[in-house]
């Protein structure tokens, strides 16, 4: 049988696109397998409205922009491209502040008007924006990515402040700079966010902000278990205390810290010490004060204990399923936590490789 010379040059690009179109199916499966994810219909099921609003089922079922941005971050996650658009789009007409484009941080859906509290927060509009930016990319899609340039251009203008020796991340536009000292939260330092936006933009301030945060936490380490606050107050000089408007616990918000460095790949550091042998005991408290040793009556929930497995060495230990007891909360830590155990999975760019 003869063979003809353009069967020849046909072959190879046959082949190639046989190995395309394998390779496209094998992604799209991957992509229903993820939307499919037991964890992630359950957490959707409990949690989010069917016009995208993520419910606070244990705080009076108010929604607010933390809860909107790591829905957001499930969906990229989970490849869940209609939920997100319903999640953005029902963050974008209720809580964008179109003079500044921040993020007003409450909505109370019995209060009227629903948006008592103006204010930002700046975890929040982080969230969101890194959230932008990658569901921008990895659906070709020019309107989150226009959104999200426009936020990080508001925190960079706003909520990035010099102040006692450190680049600090203001927890909010208002009311955090005080007579002398500002009021900080090291958990708003969304690690991973701030890396990516750091390879996005290497003249940007994100890079310094992360090694100041990780200054910070390495000199706001208190009392016998040298455990980070969940408010901290930095004064003009550079010294750092336990803020003492709020309770001073090791509690429901520092317990993100060690999420959050994990994901960023620094969850063996030194400064998480202290959280490591804090946790050590086998059903810890639910936060502890880092002044007078108090101690919650109740155990850490099951979303603090990913964060546990995590910084233990023991993430294939994390339930796929947040347990039907658990609110919102304590669901959302243990989701990140799975997510955050996985390889790399919201650092890709759109031509599939690390950014």
């Amino acid at each position: 049988m003869a063979v003809d010379d353009d069967d020849v040059a046909r072959a190879p690009s046959a082949a190639f696109a046989l190995v395309l179109a394998l390779v496209w199916l094998a992604l799209s499966v991957i992509g229903v397998a993820r939307a499919a994810d037991p964890g992630w219909r359950a957490y959707q099921a409990r949690f989010i409205s069917e016009e995208g609003r993520v419910v606070d089922t244990g705080n009076g079922n108010i929604s607010h922009t933390e809860g909107q941005g790591w829905g957001m971050l499930m969906a990229v996650y989970f490849d869940d491209a209609d939920r997100f658009e319903k999640l953005f789009r029902w963050t974008n007409d209720h809580l964008h502040r179109k003079v500044d484009n921040l993020y007003t941080w409450r909505f109370e859906p019995d209060a009227d008007p629903a948006t008592v509290d103006r204010n930002n927060a700046t975890d929040g509009d982080l969230l969101i924006a890194w959230a932008l930016e990658l569901a921008g990319r990895k659906w070709k899609e020019p309107r989150y990515v226009v959104a999200s340039i426009d936020t990080r251009n508001a925190i960079r203008r706003y909520l990035i402040a010099e102040y006692g020796g450190y680049l600090v991340l203001l927890p909010a536009r208002d009311g955090f700079r005080k007579d002398g000292y500002v009021q900080l939260n090291l958990s708003y330092w969304v690690m991973p966010a701030l890396d990516f936006f750091a390879r996005l933009e290497p003249d940007g301030p994100w890079r310094r902000l992360m090694y100041d945060g990780v200054r910070l936490l390495n000199v706001s380490r208190f009392g016998k278990h040298q455990l980070p606050p969940d408010w901290l107050r930095l004064d003009d000089n550079g010294n750092v205390s336990p803020a003492t408007e709020w309770p001073t616990r090791f509690g429901f918000e520092a317990v993100r810290v060690p999420l959050y460095m994990y994901w960023w790949g620094l969850g063996a550091m030194p400064a998480l010490d202290g959280v490591r042998r804090f946790w050590l005991q086998p059903k810890p408290p639910a936060w502890v004060d880092v002044i007078s040793e108090e101690e919650a009556e109740y155990p850490l929930s099951a979303g603090g204990m990913a964060v546990r497995a995590l910084i233990q060495g023991r993430a294939g230990r994390i339930a796929l399923v947040p347990p039907r007891a658990e609110d919102y909360y304590s669901a959302s830590l243990q989701m990140l936590s799975r997510i955050a155990a996985a390889p790399a999975p919201l650092l890709i760019g759109q031509d599939g490789k690390k950014l």
